[in-house]
């Protein structure tokens, strides 16, 4: 089920479109924070490594 109305756009087209917005929903909500919790691991790392 859409939450949005696509006017002209078929029935069939909208579910792709939706369904594309959720699979790519996904994988930022999957991907995104791993790629923020390495750069703040290397960021951490190159502070520590400076401090000493």
């Amino acid at each position: 089920m859409c939450p949005f109305s696509l006017g002209q756009v078929g029935a069939a087209s909208a579910d792709v479109i939706c369904f594309g917005i959720k699979v790519f929903l996904l994988i930022w909500i999957i991907f995104v924070p791993i790629a923020i919790t390495a750069r703040l691991e290397k960021i951490i790392k190159l502070l520590e490594d400076e401090g000493k």
